[in-house]
């Protein structure tokens, strides 16, 4: 083959990403290795987007004006995206590649709209998770925590010792997280499902809302001053260097570590956010296809293809500190923490206990409002639950 034979038969493709961090830019590293083994050209962007939170806000502004090949989305958008634009259906590479065996339904219900595949997964962020600084860790002798009340014994015991607690939270998306993760680790994992997916409102469920939010408030009070107006990936840089107890995050800290050098389950613990334990909350990353009459649908199908196939699941977790979105993926060559995070989505797949994550802009103000005092208990409550439930149900009376 010649030069320009071979030249002829790259196709450029213009990909729209997030990968930002020290450990996000791993991600770019492998897609380029799989795009140029499929003679696909990445255009690589600058890096303009601190966090997924301002990627997606200004990615809407851009799509106004033009449409890449593919962008990243978080999964919660890629409903409202199947409704705004024309995208490019994906039924006959999941086909293909047999998605609907080997994805977990509850990602799958987040890639398809009105029955067809829009969106290819990336992987699974699960969300509730401790990273501890292990050294520190074992300065308090204590066990690992299991409930809530021994996670506010392990912060109170390393304020004692005059040991930073807890990293800061104060983008309104973290702050957000944690306080998904309170409301389950309150209410439990029945409450949980039944309250956001089966969007079925108990009469007690506005006290647990309520407990949750003064537990959240709880929290904050163990900030530590070394992590204050620091972003997530700075705060994760004073956990490696022992300047902070623990970080309350997604698994993307996992990768976030391991670019720093830090070894899981020897420098730092990875340990379910308590209560929690036996569910696995996510966000999961899926890129989206654009139909334009400039865009190259031959090109678009053969990233697709490259998305889902096992060995780019396989090393792009590895690198992300992800669990791939396959289910169907060794374990091999993974740290101790992503081990645990994929046996444990395998688990939870089994018993319905794989949640999508809640969190929306509505639930982030709502939040942050009330943290910031600018409203009531109360009204947080009702702001809570108008920015998570679509139709509040009443549960069915027991002669129905």
């Amino acid at each position: 083959m010649t030069l320009r034979t071979a030249l002829a038969e790259e196709r450029s493709i213009r990909f729209w990403h997030w990968w930002n961090s020290a450990g996000e830019v791993k991600n770019i590293e492998v897609l380029n290795k799989y795009l140029t083994k499929n003679n696909l050209v990445w255009e690589e962007q600058a890096a303009q987007h601190s966090s997924s939170n301002l990627y997606l806000t200004r990615v809407k502004k851009q799509l106004q004006s033009q449409l890449p090949d593919a962008a990243m989305m978080d999964s919660s958008e890629t409903h409202k995206y199947a409704e705004s634009f024309n995208l490019l259906p994906l039924d006959d590479i999941a086909q293909e590649q047999n998605w609907d065996e080997v994805i977990p339904l509850a990602i799958q219900e987040r890639a398809k709209h009105q029955g067809h595949w829009v969106s290819a997964p990336l992987n699974s962020h699960s969300t509730n998770w401790l990273w501890i600084n292990k050294d520190l860790f074992l300065r308090l002798n204590i066990s690992e925590p299991q409930t809530w009340n021994d996670l506010i014994a392990m912060l109170d015991k390393a304020k004692a010792l005059g040991i930073p607690a807890l990293a800061s939270m104060r983008d309104d998306w973290e702050q957000a997280l944690l306080f998904e993760l309170t409301l389950m680790s309150t209410g439990g994992l029945g409450f949980y499902r039944r309250l956001f997916f089966d969007q079925v409102l108990h009469p007690s469920d506005r006290s647990i809302v309520a407990k949750s939010l003064l537990r959240l408030k709880q929290l904050t009070s163990y900030y530590s001053d070394t992590t204050d107006n620091l972003s997530w990936d700075q705060s994760t840089a004073q956990l490696a260097k022992g300047n902070v107890l623990v970080q309350v995050h997604g698994s993307w800290v996992n990768s976030e570590l391991s670019s720093l050098d830090a070894e899981a389950n020897i420098d730092y613990m990875c340990l379910r956010f308590p209560e929690t334990q036996g569910a696995y909350i996510f966000n999961s990353d899926h890129v989206v296809f654009f139909k334009a009459p400039y865009n190259d649908g031959s090109a678009q199908k053969k990233l697709a293809r490259i998305l889902l196939d096992k060995d780019f699941q396989r090393e792009l977790s590895i690198a992300n500190g992800a669990s791939p979105a396959r289910v169907d993926i060794t374990t091999e060559g993974f740290n101790h923490c992503s081990k645990k995070s994929i046996y444990d989505l395998r688990m939870a797949n089994m018993r319905r206990a794989v949640m999508p994550s809640i969190n929306n802009k509505a639930l982030e103000k709502a939040v942050a409002s009330f943290l910031q005092q600018h409203t009531s208990l109360r009204t947080a409550v009702e702001q809570v639950l108008h920015a998570t439930l679509e139709e509040i149900q009443s549960p069915p009376s027991k002669s129905s």
